[in-house]
């Protein structure tokens, strides 16, 4: 196990010790570096921000000082600790801009809607340290999972469709995706807008994640037709400096229809590219991206825009 991962009993202290140094007095002027913290509502149904001032110097003395902010109880009484419930710390790390949070077996007993304000919480608190650009979470060492048994992988503070301080009860937000599916002979794609209710499933993956999903689960009408085999599992998606890595599992080789390789390629591309934070694709199958797809692209390509095959 890599130095940087402390066992829970020392990682407890340094939080306990972290906390002695994170107050200031009602008249005092507030000194250190600011970060907003996220913390539930008593009811658990939206986030709430609040700014603290931390006293490290460094990124990772940074980092334990807001877990400690995150499993402590907030001043405020309408609020109560994002890391409470049973879940607790279990270790950290902190290695190229991303941080690791292992965390105990209880985050699995959440309720939906609690484990995704929890998540958010956490990775827009760690994200708002200057340094930190990613955060992935375990629980017990083993990677974090979606509804589907897919990993979550990599998360970063934009990749949540929902807003801090919206109520999930309450929320009656859209999110509009624009997908490319094929046409009825497979040579071209046709762009296609899909409207999506916002709610815990959706609030569940990021923005990225979706876009796939929506893709493999195909086309709602007779007009445009499926680009991906539909049994095709995302394995994980992450986002790095405008390029989105997708690692496929096996199934997404195995042709659909007469779809041609170049409209089951760029409908994942041009789709993706249309999120802001995306402009570049480059795609793998079970992690391997030397070989070929359907001998016509290697996947050491990345991918652009390509919207000579739109109708």
């Amino acid at each position: 196990m890599k130095r940087s991962f402390f066992c829970a009993a020392v990682l407890l202290c340094c939080l306990l010790i972290a906390a002695g140094f994170t107050g200031c007095g009602k008249n005092d002027k507030p000194q250190g570096t600011p970060v907003d913290i996220s913390y539930l509502n008593k009811s658990e149904t939206k986030l709430v921000k609040e700014t603290h001032y931390l006293s490290g110097e460094t990124i990772k003395e940074q980092i334990v000082e807001v877990l400690t902010l995150l499993s402590a109880a907030p001043e405020n009484k309408e609020l109560h600790a994002t890391i409470s419930n049973g879940v607790s710390v279990i270790s950290y790390s902190f290695e190229g801009e991303q941080v690791t949070v292992s965390l105990n077996d209880k985050y699995k007993e959440l309720s939906s809607a609690a484990e995704v304000l929890t998540r958010a919480a956490i990775v827009r608190s760690l994200t708002s340290i200057e340094g930190v650009s990613g955060v992935m979470l375990t629980i017990n060492a083993e990677p974090l999972t979606d509804a589907s048994g897919n990993a979550v992988g990599i998360m970063t503070a934009d990749m949540f469709v929902d807003n801090a301080g919206t109520k999930v009860e309450e929320t009656d937000t859209k999110v509009t995706l624009r997908l490319y599916f094929a046409n009825e002979d497979g040579d071209g794609l046709i762009a296609v807008n899909r409207e999506l209710s916002h709610n815990a499933d959706v609030s569940n993956v990021s923005m990225e994640k979706l876009v796939l999903e929506q893709l493999i689960s195909g086309p709602a009408s007779d007009e445009t037709y499926p680009t991906i085999n539909p049994d095709t599992k995302v394995v994980s998606v992450t986002v790095k400096d405008g390029v989105c890595h997708i690692n496929f599992d096996g199934t997404f080789e195995t042709p659909i229809n007469n779809v041609t390789t170049d409209v089951t390629i760029y409908s994942i591309v041009n789709s993706l590219s249309e999120l802001s934070n995306v402009n570049k694709v480059q795609i793998s199958i079970d992690g391997d991206s030397d070989n070929k797809f359907r001998d016509k692209y290697d996947f050491s390509t990345i991918f652009e825009r390509n919207l000579s095959l739109v109708n």
